[in-house]
């Protein structure tokens, strides 16, 4: 059950067991609760001060001025406040900076946030924030990207058993507002349209691939927004076989996607004037009798024929059909966004999402969304000289550059395929799963992509 949110800018309506409350918010906490003066001993930067007001848990939070030290000390006076047994939380947030607000909301969902399939229910059942009549509305909207990232979270989570690309494809349609349509393209659609891509990174496993696409018509005969994510429902690498240890996180491969189908439903609760197409290639990468090799020569979507140079770059594949399909059905923009290359993490440190664009003014909205939303981006170089790392001898392209600008070769890559288009992509590897347990993902990408979606529709058209 999702947890009740609640944005108030009346005190009198919040009566929580326990109260989350910024340090530099606290004279005015204790003013307007008329409470005596309490003087507060010194609390270091990125901790939490537990006290007892009036029967009430008070949990008084000293963040750092840093984005994810923010994010980490609200996230974890959630999870005090859950594991002393609260199960209504009041957030103090009247008279907070507006640019804080992202990661505080996004920590402290993350706080709350138990995975669905553990049995028992999440001990916090309610959380109301006391906002001034200035944040109210945009809180509002934070609220439901927070909701959306803990859905986001779930299917990551989900073990890959239960999530099959035609499992997973059915969850992205579940419950679902009713003005989104989708349709699903299984295998034989797969085959008839050519999409050589998709095809062959599923080829390996008994669980057939679906490409996924689900519309939401808001702008009337407007343009359509593409957003494209990678969905690699478990990734063991195929042939070119990943090393054991740490392999069970390769669930996650299909964040991208999970950020996507999230996104458009946050679009259509908030009914935002855009056309948006989003879409899911989903498939699993295993060795199987049939897989895919080393050295075979794919036909893609577009015609495009690409050597296999390792099985484990399949991410772009999918992604690559993907684009075609949506330039084919209308797209006049597209983003995709992906769990793409270990390179990713070695050159940002998961601190920043990489971006590659072939068009300044798109990339300029996607880097303005990342701001607005704590969920930055740094943008990678185009130069024409990266993007020959991916000729190959045998066929127009082939799938991997090699380590050398591993990040940059692999995101222009997908670029061919968006041709003319204006096209971004986002490589959020390191950043949507963090930590060794099942439970790790993080939601990385629902908040950017809401976001950017408000922007563009608020563009000139």
């Amino acid at each position: 059950m999702m947890r009740q949110w609640t944005v108030t800018t009346h005190i009198s309506e919040v009566q929580p067991q326990a109260w989350i409350v910024p340090h530099e918010l606290w004279p005015l906490y204790i003013k307007e609760m008329v409470l005596e003066e309490e003087a507060l001993p010194s609390i270091p930067e990125g901790s939490f001060l537990t006290m007892h007001l009036n029967s009430h848990l008070v949990l008084v939070v000293h963040a750092a001025p840093v984005r994810q030290l923010r994010q980490k000390v609200y996230r974890e006076a959630a999870q005090n406040a859950a594991k002393m047994g609260a199960q209504s939380v009041g957030v103090w947030i009247k008279g907070m900076a507006r640019e804080s607000l992202p990661s505080v909301i996004t920590g402290l969902e993350q706080g709350f946030y138990r995975y669905v399939g553990l049995k028992s229910a999440a001990p916090v059942q309610s959380v109301t924030v006391l906002a001034g009549e200035d944040q109210e509305s945009g809180l509002l909207r934070l609220v439901r990207i927070a909701q959306a990232q803990s859905l986001t979270r779930d299917w990551v989570n989900m073990p890959p058993n239960e999530k099959s690309p035609e499992d997973l494809a059915l969850e992205y349609q579940k419950d679902a507002p009713s003005s989104v349509t989708f349709h699903a393209y299984h295998e034989q659609d797969l085959f008839e349209m050519g999409a050589g891509g998709i095809l062959a990174v599923g080829s390996g496993s008994t669980r057939p691939p679906v490409l996924l696409e689900g519309r939401y018509h808001g702008n009337g005969e407007g343009p359509w927004l593409a957003l494209v994510g990678k969905g690699i429902t478990f990734d063991s690498g195929g042939i070119s076989l990943k090393p054991a240890e740490g392999m069970g996180r390769l669930k996650g491969d299909m964040a991208g996607s999970a950020a996507v189908m999230a996104a458009l439903r946050v679009v259509a609760d908030l009914a935002l004037p855009i056309n948006l197409m989003a879409l899911a290639p989903l498939a699993e990468n295993l060795p199987g009798g049939g897989a895919y090799r080393p050295g075979d020569v794919l036909t893609m979507l577009d015609n495009t024929r690409v050597e296999i140079i390792s099985t484990d770059a399949e991410g772009r594949l999918v992604l690559a059909d993907a684009l075609t399909f949506a330039r084919q059905n209308g797209a006049a923009a597209v983003v995709d966004i992906a769990t793409l290359t270990g390179a990713n993490v070695v050159a940002l440190g998961g601190i920043r999402a990489a971006l590659i664009t072939n068009d300044a003014s798109l990339g300029q909205l996607v880097a303005q969304a990342g701001d607005q939303m704590e969920e930055p981006v740094w943008e990678l170089p185009h130069d024409p000289e990266y993007a020959h790392l991916n000729d190959s001898t045998i066929a127009d392209l082939k799938n991997s550059g090699g380590r050398p600008a591993g990040t940059v070769s692999a995101g222009l890559f997908i670029g061919h395929f968006a041709k003319e288009t204006p096209w971004a992509h986002l490589d959020i590897a390191g950043l949507a799963f963090s930590g060794q347990d099942g439970a790790g993902a993080t939601g990385y990408g629902a908040a950017l992509l809401v976001e950017l979606c408000r922007l563009w529709s608020a563009q000139p058209q």
